[in-house]
């Protein structure tokens, strides 16, 4: 640096020489398109998911995860988007670390209107360089919620449900009945949606396909419940749309869709009267999830117990009435120590193909 400069000036160009010289050795990431992501995730059986996200719940449950608050946008208090004019559009943005991982991992999902999107940013723990851009559309994230509700069903499903209820029949519907395949033999569906259009076209992809689903069209939410072993709801209701009434025992709910402070998808009653409520989060179900509604009821939050309590014990452990629980409500906010789960895996799998030059 010329010695006539001023000291702070050659301080500061020689600030600037180091870090060139440290971007310069540190790899750009890698960034990999939404068909990439999605031919690496069909190569992944979905058993290996749903093994990597029970190690995810496990690893949360038991303290050795760091989640950061999540961010909300497009839903109350704050305002829609200006494209909003159903008034489901949402952006969350979530992030965790496993600590003694590889990675940390910042994912944004969006969408609304029946449009999802988003991508996932994969950093190192050792380097804090980013090593990977996903930008998988928001399929990573449909996978890792189609996972945690199916590994709920795995634990607390009846043997052989009589049918599966499904109300709500968008985007997230289709990706749980596909997880839901590989833990229960059930194949019948009755479908309900607000949109009877929707339900008509999942009962039409449904019925005779490669799953073997038996589909049809409910008149109603309550005649798609009543009977039904599993309860799936995948809405972005803001009021209760299933009755503890319609519920009989043994069933498994699995409640997917409140995922932000208002929303509601059943009754308070059905978590108060459950012989046993399972949360993905407490931290984040007492704010977001159905648990927001029970406890406003009543319910304490401390009778529920995690996903990953109940992974790491082998079934339902502590707490229930009965000695097999026989309604169990899963209330499902969306962890982020999944989103490090299923980015992982994806990029386990991508990294088994031909290595090419980075996209930047």
């Amino acid at each position: 640096l010329p010695a006539g400069l001023p000291r702070h000036q050659r301080q500061w160009k020689a600030r600037v020489a180091a870090a060139a010289v440290a971007v310069a050795v540190s790899p750009p990431p890698r960034v990999y398109s939404e068909r990439e992501v999605a031919a690496a995730m069909g190569r992944v059986a979905p058993r290996a998911i749903l093994d990597a996200l029970a190690a995810g719940f496990t690893s949360y449950s038991q303290g050795r995860v760091s989640v950061p608050p999540i961010q909300t946008l497009g839903q109350p208090p704050l305002g829609r988007f200006s494209g909003d004019s159903k008034g489901d559009g949402q952006a969350c943005i979530k992030s965790a670390y496993e600590e003694g991982g590889e990675v940390f991992v910042a994912k944004v999902a969006s969408g609304g209107g029946g449009n999802n999107s988003g991508l996932v940013l994969v950093f190192s723990q050792r380097t804090f360089a980013p090593l990977a851009v996903l930008l998988d559309g928001g399929l990573l994230t449909e996978l890792r919620t189609a996972a945690a509700g199916a590994l709920a069903a795995s634990l607390f499903a009846p043997a052989e449900p009589h049918h599966i209820a499904v109300i709500g029949c968008g985007v997230q519907a289709r990706y749980q009945l596909g997880m839901l395949a590989a833990v229960t033999p059930c194949r019948a569906v009755r479908l309900w949606s607000r949109r009877p259009e929707q339900a008509r076209a999942l009962a039409a992809e449904l019925d005779g396909g490669p799953a073997g689903w038996a589909a049809e069209v409910a008149p109603s939410a309550e005649a798609a419940c009543r009977g039904a072993g599993i309860v799936l709801t995948v809405t972005p209701a803001r009021s209760a749309i299933v009755r503890t009434a319609w519920l009989r025992r043994p069933v498994v709910v699995l409640a997917i869709g409140a995922d932000s402070a208002g929303k509601q998808e059943l009754e308070a009653g059905a978590l108060i009267e459950a012989d046993l409520v399972v949360v993905d989060s407490r931290a984040q179900c007492v704010d977001k999830g159905e648990l927001q509604h029970a406890v406003a009821a009543g319910f304490d939050p401390e009778e529920a117990r995690e996903l990953g309590e109940c992974i790491a014990e082998g079934g339902w452990g502590r707490g229930s009435k009965p000695s097999r629980p026989e309604l169990v409500v899963f209330d499902s906010t969306g962890v982020a120590i999944q989103d490090v789960k299923i980015a992982e895996l994806c990029l386990a799998e991508l990294s088994r193909q031909p290595a090419v030059p980075s996209k930047l």
